[in-house]
């Protein structure tokens, strides 16, 4: 089996679940009722034009931008968090394991496949996105650059994912792993940084807590909108926009999963050779032993 054959066979696996078009219509659904009906009560800023019918595009455009993230960070790990050990709890691992994959084509393929489900969503959405330019308030660069911060995001969360799947043994184990490990990572910096900014108003310190920021995928969104909250990141004499340094890092951190995920995912793999040697020696029966 080649790398090819891997995928397609997941993508045809996949993409012919009664399940995978029920969450695209569900979740395409979902966000056009959320925009109906914030758009019909919004119907005041209909009376005048200019100002008033752009504000409405850009409050339009935080709300369905906002909940897309949300919905593509706990979306996209139940894809990918059950590959491997999927594979290993119907017995079809060691298949794959005689196979001519390589670790690098068994990751990719399983990778490639659990993200195409969210590309679907992403490409999905775009034509509901669309509409923000009818109200105007949003550029299309911002657009692209929120866009931009979907891909980085559904590629690393679900390479983290794949990760957990790699190292436990229990689907149901790696999925809530994964969603545990998302929530800590939106809602900790957000706390550090509430924590720290009281702290430094009764000592009557400036504010600067933009740092805890760099990696949190919602401070990063809201960098990319016409009205952000001016959140940078000062690295020496530099001063970043949170969305590109949350790019970088992710990069970074996409890359370290799949590695460590190529490295684990065979019995044979270094880590768990050294995990193997740690462990006393069996006893070897001697023939004494078997006569007696």
């Amino acid at each position: 089996m080649t790398f090819f054959a891997l995928l397609t066979k997941e993508l045809r696996l996949r993409l012919r679940r009664e399940r995978t078009i029920w969450i695209i219509i569900v979740y395409i659904f979902l966000m056009s009722l959320l925009g109906w009906f914030f758009i019909s009560r919004s119907g005041s800023y209909n009376n005048g034009y200019g100002n008033g019918i752009s504000q409405v595009g850009k409050q339009l455009y935080y709300l369905l931008s906002v909940v897309q993230l949300f919905l593509i960070l706990f979306i996209t790990p139940a894809f990918t968090a059950t590959s491997i050990n999927g594979e290993k709890e119907r017995q079809t691992f060691d298949l794959l394991l005689c196979s001519r994959l390589s670790s690098f084509s068994l990751i990719s393929g399983k990778l490639v496949a659990g993200l195409v489900n969210a590309f679907l969503l992403i490409a999905a959405s775009i034509p509901l996105f669309s509409l923000v330019f009818f109200f105007g308030g949003v550029a299309p660069y911002q657009v692209l650059l929120g866009l931009l911060i979907y891909i980085v995001t559904a590629i690393m969360v679900g390479t983290f994912g794949l990760l957990c799947s790699t190292f436990l043994a229990r689907p149901a184990v790696s999925t809530a792993l994964t969603y545990l490990a998302i929530i800590i990572w939106i809602i900790t910096p957000v706390v550090v940084s509430y924590i720290l900014a009281i702290a430094q108003r009764y000592q009557g310190q400036q504010n600067s807590q933009g740092l805890f920021y760099a990696w949190n995928p919602v401070a990063a969104l809201i960098s990319t909108y016409p009205d952000g909250t001016g959140i940078t990141v000062v690295i020496g004499s530099k001063t970043l926009a949170v969305w590109l340094t949350y790019l970088l890092i992710s990069v970074v951190a996409t890359v370290v999963f799949f590695v460590v995920s190529i490295a684990v995912v065979r019995p044979n793999s270094p880590i768990r050779f050294s995990r193997q040697q740690n462990r006393p020696p069996t006893a070897i029966p001697t023939k004494t032993s078997i006569i007696a």
